[in-house]
């Protein structure tokens, strides 16, 4: 066994320290460890130097400060490994549900939006929250701990933004250029101008920097700054013309000379219109606390983009159909007989009852609720309860 001199402890020492260990206990327990192999593997005639420098890379992958950091890092950050451990694997598990959760979108299976919620809450508060703080753990300037944060607080809200817009929730505009903002204003300028300043990383932070602008751009050209007022005003004018043809076929005046058969047609469209209205009435309450006072044509423009008031207004959690809408199937339906049976009319159709085949749901057949009113937004769901008044005024009228 080789015995080291005192020279031979002191030059080892020395160049601990010369390559980066700061901490007194660390570089005595380092010297402990490669005296002790030394003593070990070298043979009596080598020479100590090289043997040294053959042997000391062992000891870490690129540079021995490594294990300056590590320690340091441990010894601040007890849960270091634990906190990377449940990184890795809500990272995972966030990218295999988003991932598995868009094909179930894309599909119409069900499920889908669950597992774009859960894929997308653990993606925005699990793994990049964790990820953030061990990388600034791990960095010594101030300007590279403020990027990372801002980095996160981006992915954080793009993350969300792409969340709320496939759920069609509300504020999901306001997230998404916030998210282009703290990119373009916030991330960019910092990273560029603290890049290009080193000359090392010149290069690098140049075409970085045009990568990143490119994504952004490519982002932005997604956002709508200003969602067409031509396009709105046609779509609202035609809600206002469908429902002023029915305020006008509901105000002709009636014919004293009725037979028994149309008398009855007419209570029934009457008993029907009534029960429409009501209906639409009820799902304006639902959603204005001050719904009571308000115009349609003034509820579709506010509240027009929203989905969940209306829909569990119109559809209880396991997807039945209401009462009033059940009730406005039936009624709808009777009429249609009345209808029929009247004017040996067997073409006659107000809005089918009949089960509706659409070929992009590969060969699934919708109910009348569904095809009318299932998962659409308010103004779609009152326009066709709009053209259904029409159909059943024009009808009623031509008796």
């Amino acid at each position: 066994m080789y015995v080291l001199k005192d020279e031979h402890i002191s030059f080892i020492l020395e160049d601990i320290r010369r390559n980066g260990i700061e901490s007194e206990e660390l570089q005595l327990d380092l010297l402990d460890h490669i005296c002790c192999v030394i003593e070990t593997e070298m043979l009596p005639n080598s020479n100590f130097e090289e043997f040294y420098r053959s042997i000391i890379h062992r000891f870490y992958k690129h540079e021995l400060r490594e294990i300056q950091e590590e320690t340091q890092l441990l010894l601040t950050f007890k849960n270091y490994y634990a906190m990377k451990k449940v990184m890795i694997l809500s990272g995972a598990f966030s990218a295999f549900t988003f991932i598995i959760g868009s094909l179930f979108k894309i599909m119409h299976w069900p499920g889908a939006a669950v597992m774009l919620l859960t894929g997308i809450v653990f993606f925005c508060f699990l793994f990049l929250p964790i990820l953030s703080i061990l990388k600034v753990k791990e960095q010594k300037q101030s300007k590279d701990k403020l990027l990372i944060g801002i980095a996160t607080i981006f992915g954080i809200v793009i993350c969300l933004a792409t969340l709320f817009k496939v759920m069609h929730w509300p504020f999901a505009h306001i997230l998404w250029t916030s998210s282009l903002g703290i990119l373009f204003f916030l991330f960019l300028p910092i990273y560029f101008f603290g890049g290009i300043r080193n000359p090392e990383t010149k290069t690098n932070t140049i075409i970085s920097s045009i990568l990143i602008l490119t994504a952004g751009g490519l982002l932005f050209t997604l956002t709508n700054l200003r969602s067409s007022h031509a396009v709105e005003e046609a779509v609202f004018n035609s809600d206002d013309q469908l429902l002023a043809s029915y305020i006008y076929l509901s105000q002709q005046k009636e014919s004293d000379s009725l037979s028994e058969s149309q008398m009855l047609i007419r209570t029934k469209a009457n008993e029907l219109c009534l029960k429409i209205e009501n209906l639409k009435v009820g799902i304006i309450k639902s959603i204005s606390s001050d719904g009571k006072g308000i115009t349609e044509d003034k509820a579709i423009r506010i509240f027009g983009s929203k989905f969940d008031p209306v829909q569990s207004y119109l559809f209880s959690e396991n997807d039945q159909a209401s009462t009033e809408l059940a009730s406005i199937k039936k009624d709808l339906a009777e009429l249609q007989k009345l209808v029929q049976e009247n004017t040996n009319d067997k073409e006659c159709s107000l809005l089918s009852t009949q089960n509706i085949h659409r070929s992009d749901y590969k060969n699934q057949t919708l109910s009348w609720e569904e095809f009318y009113f299932k998962g659409l937004p308010m103004e779609n769901v009152f326009r066709n309860f709009n053209q259904l008044l029409v159909n059943i005024r024009i009808v009623e009228i031509n008796q």
